[in-house]
């Protein structure tokens, strides 16, 4: 009991009292042998720049791109089909239940009509729609009856920067 006692003083009171003693207070480091103590003015201090990076550059060697080598906007995507043509001017014969890609929700027409336009200059698609689900506008792309060829979209919309693409089942429309 007694060497309890002993352990419990000693990690209690001594080492606490080392710890707290050993540390030096920051005013004794600028004290000089007078008492003052030094104030350093590092605005007067200067640093020569004579540190040169030209030794440090690197030289890249790039190969001559002709602009027949550079493919089509719909011929970036390899392996996958060019997107079906659904121009406005061709009647809806039905509405089936199918699978789009969503691509924003929001409730700033101004915004939808923005995404519209960038996918439609980036993927070429026309069959891209705003629908206004009160009280949000929703950018939805695409009129699948597979899931496979919407998720195929959803892949290229995010690596093309539109993080938000995910498929959702809903009403699509069947052209003539």
């Amino acid at each position: 009991m007694k060497i309890k006692n002993l352990y419990s003083i000693v990690i209690f009171i001594i080492l606490p009292f080392l710890f707290i003693s050993c540390g030096t207070s920051i005013a004794t480091r600028y004290e000089s042998s007078k008492g003052e103590t030094k104030k350093i003015d590092t605005a007067k201090i200067k640093y020569a720049e004579n540190f040169d990076l030209s030794n440090y550059r690197a030289k890249l060697l790039l190969p001559d791109v002709k602009k027949d080598s550079i493919p089509a906007k719909n011929e970036i995507w390899y392996n996958y089909k060019n997107p079906i043509d659904t121009s406005s001017n061709k009647p809806v014969v039905k509405t089936v239940l199918g699978f789009r890609v969503l691509t924003l929700t929001s409730d700033n027409l101004d915004d939808a009509n923005n995404i519209k336009a960038e996918i439609t200059s980036k993927t070429g698609r026309k069959d891209i729609y705003i629908i206004f689900d009160p009280p949000f506008y929703k950018v939805q792309v695409g009129d699948f009856k597979n899931i496979d060829e919407a998720n195929d979209l959803s892949y290229q919309l995010k690596q093309m920067g539109f993080g938000e693409a995910k498929v959702i089942s809903t009403q699509i429309n069947i052209f003539q």
